[in-house]
């Protein structure tokens, strides 16, 4: 009951929002180019695909995963809407798994949570919809850390994005697929993004990279 609850208070939120102004916009250049790029490429049917902002952009997913049949389809700064905006890219690949990493940057943009929960929504009943059997992974959105971020370009807190972490969790649970929480996996004693995975507080090193890859394989999920 306190599960549906909260689904009907993210719906009524969301509704009463609807006059409300936000910043949906996604287009520049690099969002543009890249997704050009990736119509023309070749369908790859059946691989693995991890689709995203600029976390997921910048890893080398068929090297960090150690085989070919995986996809990149990360743009950095992208948020919720530019994810749904290309869905149609992913669909043609019919993807075994696709793991969702998007949030951030709608934070960023103070984006309300309902809206953002609302488009996860309709990306994953399309995905539903149009690739029955691929395995969604909806991914939760990694923590931050306070003492190295630069707060010129991101002004997010850990308390929003575990705050919309909690939602995705409901939403994936109504949906049927499966939340992976990747978050606790990258935090340190104090709650924070471990400095070890990060170089400015927000993207990932190497380790960084190394350590969700490894909470991935923990679950069982690669």
């Amino acid at each position: 009951m306190k599960r549906i609850l909260t689904g009907v208070l993210l719906l009524l939120s969301a509704g009463c929002l609807q006059a409300q102004q936000v910043d949906s916009s996604y287009h520049n250049y690099l969002y543009d180019s890249r997704v050009a790029y990736f119509r023309q490429l070749p369908a790859v049917k059946e691989a693995i695909v991890f689709w995203g902002d600029s976390i997921t952009h910048w890893g080398d997913w068929a090297e960090l995963l150690g085989f070919g049949k995986v996809l990149n389809r990360g743009i950095a700064g992208d948020n919720t809407y530019g994810l749904k905006a290309r869905l149609d890219e992913v669909l043609r690949h019919q993807p075994r798994k696709l793991f969702i990493l998007i949030g951030t940057n709608d934070i960023n943009k103070k984006i309300p949570l309902g809206y953002i929960v609302a488009n996860y929504g309709r990306m994953i009943r399309q995905l539903k919809a149009h690739s029955p059997a691929t395995a969604v992974y909806v991914q939760s959105v990694f923590p931050i850390n306070d003492q190295l971020i630069g707060r010129q370009y991101y002004t997010g807190t850990n308390e929003q994005i575990a705050a919309l972490n909690k939602a995705l969790r409901q939403m994936a649970e109504a949906e049927q697929v499966t939340y992976v929480d990747v978050y606790s996996c990258l935090l340190d004693a104090d709650q924070q993004l471990d400095a070890r995975y990060t170089y400015d507080g927000l993207h990932l090193s190497g380790k960084g990279y190394l350590a969700w890859v490894q909470c991935l394989r923990q679950q069982r999920l690669l």
